[in-house]
C-alpha cells in the first residue's frame, strides 16, 4: 500500500513537471536604449540629456523638453546667429515638437549599423543655481554618421547653454531653453538642426 502511494506520488510529479527540460523563450537582451532615471535634480537631466543623444534613445530625449501643461515656461532654442540667418524659415517657429521632430530624422537617418558619439569636451559649468533653475555650460563634439546626400557635415561643434527648471508638480526637472554658439564656422549643432528641419 505504502509503495503504491510512492509510485502515484513520483508519477504526480513526473506529470506535473514534464516541461522541466522544455526550452524556454529567451529574454530580450539587455539593450542601450534603456529607461533612463526620473531627473529629479538638475544633474540627473543633464546626465539623462547627454546618454539620450549618445544612444539615440528618442524615447528618452523626447522627455527632456518642457511643456507648458506642466511647466512654467515653453521650450525655446536659440539657435547660432549665422545659423538663425541662414535657416531663418525653420528656427522662427522652433518648438518642442520641432526639436522632437528633428532628433526623431537624424536617428533614421543614422541607422541600426552605426552610432552617433556625443562628447561634452569641457566641463560643464553652473553658471546660475537656484532650488529652482540652473544653466549649465559646455562645449561639444558631436559625429552624426547620416547617409543624407544633402547634408554635406557629419561632424559638429560648439558650445551649447541649456537652461532647466522643474515642473510644477511633481518636481521633475525639463529644459526650456537651449542657446548655441559656434567655435567652428558653419558647424554648430544650429547647423544641424537647421539641415534636418528643413
Amino acid at each position: 500500500m505504502r509503495s503504491d502511494l510512492r509510485y502515484i506520488a513520483l508519477c504526480s510529479l513526473l506529470l506535473l513537471s514534464c516541461n522541466l527540460f522544455d526550452t524556454r523563450d529567451p529574454e530580450n537582451p539587455v539593450t542601450d536604449n534603456q529607461t533612463l532615471p526620473t531627473p529629479f535634480t538638475a544633474d540627473i537631466l543633464f546626465s539623462n540629456f547627454r546618454t539620450s543623444v549618445g544612444q539615440m534613445n528618442i524615447a528618452e530625449y523626447e522627455k527632456l523638453f518642457s511643456d507648458t501643461a506642466a511647466h512654467p515656461q515653453l521650450f525655446r532654442y536659440v539657435p547660432h546667429q549665422s545659423a538663425a540667418a541662414r535657416y531663418a524659415s525653420v528656427f522662427s517657429g522652433w518648438n518642442r515638437t520641432m526639436e522632437h521632430e528633428y532628433f526623431r530624422k537624424v536617428i533614421s537617418s543614422v541607422g541600426t549599423a552605426s552610432s552617433v558619439q556625443f562628447q561634452v569636451t569641457s566641463a560643464p559649468q553652473i553658471v546660475t543655481f537656484q532650488s529652482d533653475s540652473a544653466v549649465y555650460t559646455f562645449d561639444y563634439l558631436l559625429f552624426i554618421p547620416h547617409t543624407r546626400t544633402d547634408v554635406a557635415l557629419q561632424q559638429f561643434a560648439g558650445r551649447a547653454e541649456i537652461a532647466m527648471a522643474p515642473d510644477r508638480n511633481p518636481p521633475v526637472w525639463r529644459i526650456y531653453r537651449w542657446t548655441d554658439f559656434e567655435t567652428r564656422k558653419d558647424s554648430s549643432w544650429s547647423e544641424l538642426k537647421g539641415q534636418f528641419a528643413k
